[in-house]
């Protein structure tokens, strides 16, 4: 029997923050009474203040973190959307969201997918260099459920290779990670160009779709804010653009969620550290790495076969904890990707498809909440590892 009082795996941080809700039907009923709703001094206001976090790197406000994917490589000039060609290739992980891969098809290029490291959740950069060849042009860079550590070493591979790096910040929005000569600089300000998603369940996250790039040459920059408007400037269309942009609305509520973003960043990684804490010494459960700077958009543990992680879910299901797995399959398994893989073998990937569950972590998520998942998880965690010891048809 499910508790009456379950813990979904999301919640809206303004459904108990009156004060908050209130200053969002506010600035919805601003925007709505300026009659202006596309591309308008909302959208210009918050691309300054997403541009004065990452170090003046100047923003372009998209419709979602996918067109911002797609944007990205087009104004670098990977694939042929942005003049490049049929044959460039792109590097990124295969243990993602399918957004990545269809974001450099769309761009007119080939992705070329690798496995994650032996630990942890992200490619190391001895398979980034294994799978470069001579059509390698970029990079994508997924900081994978809030963790940023690779990339100042993905950073420096890439000015020494000469590819372009392109940083999806989508999970990882607000992290940062240091160089080994001490430098510590904030996700997407160590490639050429940052691509951020702001769906609702990121770490700052939109009632809706919306996305945004940072770039580290203004002229990139320019050429992103005529690809997002059907390549329109003054009079004229200089070239074949789409319609990316953001609407008013939209940048009206992420400015102010952007205000209160430092306090639930620091939320979740208080969340996190109780986490991380309460469950070191579980058998079973491999906890995911507690990095510097991580911005922990998901907590999500690796069990040691998929019974275990399915069992899991139940259990927890049962106690009114809701779960979710992220991702059901590595991208080169999925149909509308399998011919694009050359076949070779990815097993980490498919391993943590099978193996890894979600659990709650965002700011909404109240003490008595993270009290409860603490308290339940070991017990459900036993009930998992009995049941997927059991043989199928024999009493548990």
């Amino acid at each position: 029997m499910t508790p009456a009082a379950a813990i979904p795996f999301f919640r809206s941080p303004v459904r108990d923050d009156p004060e908050m809700l209130a200053h969002m039907t506010r600035a919805c009923a601003d925007v709505l009474r300026s009659g202006v709703y596309v591309l308008g001094p909302q959208v210009h206001a918050f691309e300054a203040s997403l541009s004065a976090m990452h170090d003046g790197r100047e923003v372009v406000a998209v419709n979602s973190g996918s067109d911002a994917l797609c944007l990205a490589l087009a104004t670098l000039g990977v694939g042929t959307l942005g003049g490049g060609g049929a044959d460039d290739e792109v590097i990124l992980p295969a243990y993602t969201f399918v957004a990545c891969a269809e974001a450099v098809l769309a761009a007119g290029a080939r992705p070329v997918f690798v496995d994650c490291a032996t630990s942890g959740f992200l490619p190391s950069l001895e398979a980034h260099h294994a799978a470069r060849g001579e059509r390698t042009r970029a990079v994508l860079a997924v900081g994978l459920f809030g963790d940023a550590s690779a990339l100042p070493a993905l950073a420096a591979y890439c000015r020494q290779k000469g590819l372009w790096l392109v940083e999806d910040i989508a999970q990882c929005f607000g992290a940062s990670s240091t160089a080994p000569d001490g430098t510590t600089r904030l996700a997407g300000t160590w490639g050429d160009a940052a691509a951020m998603s702001f769906y609702p369940t990121k770490t700052l996250g939109a009632a809706g779709d919306a996305g945004a790039l940072a770039f580290a040459d203004a002229r990139h920059a320019r050429q992103a804010r005529l690809l997002r408007n059907h390549g329109h400037e003054g009079n004229e269309h200089l070239c074949l653009g789409r319609n990316s942009r953001m609407d008013e609305l939209q940048a009206a509520l992420l400015h102010i969620a952007l205000a209160a973003f430092p306090q639930a960043l620091a939320r979740r990684r208080e969340i996190a550290a109780r986490y991380l804490a309460a469950w070191t010494a579980l058998p079973g459960l491999t906890l995911p790495h507690d990095h510097a700077g991580h911005a922990w958009n998901y907590f999500v543990v690796t069990l040691g076969a998929r019974a275990q992680r399915d069992a899991l879910a139940d259990a927890l299901a049962k106690e009114g904890v809701a779960t979710r797995v992220y991702y059901p399959a590595p991208l080169q398994h999925h149909r509308a990707l399998a011919p694009l893989h050359d076949g070779r073998a990815l097993p980490r990937s498919e391993h943590l498809a099978q193996c890894s569950l979600a659990l709650p972590l965002y700011p909404a998520l109240n003490d008595d909440d993270i009290n409860r998942i603490i308290d339940v998880l070991p017990v459900a965690l036993g009930h998992a590892t009995r049941a997927a010891a059991t043989p199928a048809g024999a009493a548990p």
